[in-house]
């Protein structure tokens, strides 16, 4: 009688240990599923970004905006001005 006791106290404390340790995995695999899926919209964003660096930074819209934003232009003849080569010393 005392051995079935025994036996059927540690059936029992078996099949709740058996619960608790699903429950903790289901638990943890719905934590890892959500974190790798803010791992997916971090790339995403960061891939949109870089596609939005790279529009942004293109030489024609930043010429657009040295011109209308900076009041910007191209030199002409008269704005520009030639200087000599420098003189080459000789070896002294």
């Amino acid at each position: 009688m005392k051995l079935a006791l025994i036996l059927f106290v540690l059936l029992i404390t078996s099949a709740i240990s058996l619960v608790t340790a699903r429950h903790d995995t289901r638990k943890l695999v719905t934590e890892l599923e959500g974190e790798r899926n803010k791992g997916l919209q971090i790339q995403q964003e960061h891939a949109r970004l870089v596609t939005e660096k790279s529009t942004l930074s293109t030489p024609s819209r930043i010429e657009q905006l040295a011109i209308k934003k900076l009041g910007m232009e191209y030199p002409n003849s008269k704005d520009t001005i030639l200087l000599p080569p420098p003189l080459v010393r000789g070896n002294q």
